[in-house]
């Protein structure tokens, strides 16, 4: 008996040893499929207008969705009438405004730029999160907030090696309004996320933001959907690999390495959103982009990292003092 048991022992941990190691292949292929999500918006821009390209994509990512849902839950999970406003909110900004305002923004300014700004959204969430929240802010955070704010600017002002010109402003302006409603969603969505899970949130986001932008989609439908295979490949790679495999891999990596290692993996989004736009998309970045990028990333890590040690202190001292009343 004692032999047998040392066997599961064994095999138990080599299976945990097993399940990690494809927790941090799975991250690693969500990191390359989010960084190329720049350079696919990037390629499909150049057939699709903004609108197109995100009707377009939010149908098929709904379909997935729908299909990873009916293979999770067997049947199709109806939100209750006091979560329908909380999850049309998340449609609209998570989705529409989100989407859109990035997509418009990408006509105006290189791909890997528009990474660094969507990246830097945990800084304006912890920000948010200190106004509405009432959460603190670490030393520790408030430096990364400067940093991270000072490595915007040099990658906006001379980060491709040219001067800030009114079109690339309109860009920079728009992806960093995508990036203001992204930083709002984890927000409204802590709630909802907590009691459903966010398989049924990220899908009733994609269903309602595809709905809401179906009253208005007689402007593609005008233009036709005769797109050359890259568009269309592209639009694919946005759909399946990087909003509906992308968060399934994110969220199975999440439950196997927890929150830390997890964060530690997006902060090289970005890295590999410029790289891929300088060897795909030939763009250009300079010494002041180098160091204004690694300005932004060194930043949301800090942001992260202060929030993190944070919660870690707070959860602490709650096992003190129920050790202490327990006594």
């Amino acid at each position: 008996m004692e032999v047998k048991f040392k066997l599961n022992l064994g095999n138990s941990q080599t299976m945990k040893e097993r399940s990690v190691l494809i927790s941090h292949i799975l991250m690693i292929l969500t990191v390359l499929f989010w960084g190329n999500a720049f350079v696919g918006i990037k390629i499909a821009l150049e057939e699709m207008s903004p609108f197109t390209l995100t009707l377009v994509r939010f149908f098929l990512a709904s379909l997935f969705f729908l299909g990873g849902i009916l293979l999770a839950f067997r049947k199709i999970p109806l939100p209750e009438k006091s979560e329908i406003a909380t999850l049309i909110a998340l449609g609209f900004l998570g989705g529409v405004i989100y989407h859109l305002a990035l997509n418009y923004g990408e006509q105006f300014i290189p791909a890997g730029t528009a990474s660094l700004v969507i990246g830097s959204s945990p800084i304006f969430t912890a920000i948010l999160a200190s106004i509405f929240l009432k959460e603190r802010i670490s030393s520790r955070g408030i430096l990364g907030i400067v940093l991270a704010f000072g490595g915007l600017f040099l990658v906006s002002w001379r980060g491709s090696g040219e001067a800030l010109r009114l079109g690339s402003l309109t860009g920079f302006l728009a992806v960093f309004l995508s990036t203001l409603s992204w930083s709002i969603y984890p927000i409204l969505a802590k709630k909802i996320v907590r009691k459903r899970g966010p398989l049924f949130v990220s899908a009733y986001m994609q269903f309602f933001a595809f709905f809401a932008l179906l009253p208005f989609s007689f402007l593609p439908l005008s233009q036709g959907f005769s797109f050359s295979p890259s568009s269309w490949m592209a639009v694919l790679f946005l759909a399946f690999f990087c909003t509906f495999l992308g968060y399934a891999f994110y969220n199975q990596a999440l439950n196997s390495l927890g929150a830390t290692v997890t964060s530690s993996y997006v902060y090289l989004v970005p890295v590999v959103a410029l790289f891929f736009s300088w060897v795909l998309l030939k763009e250009n970045l300079n010494f002041l982009g180098i160091f204004g990028a690694s300005a932004v990333v060194l930043g949301v890590y800090l942001v992260n990292s202060g929030i993190q040690n944070q919660k870690k202190g707070e959860s602490e001292k709650i096992k003190e003092k129920a050790s202490s009343s327990s006594e």
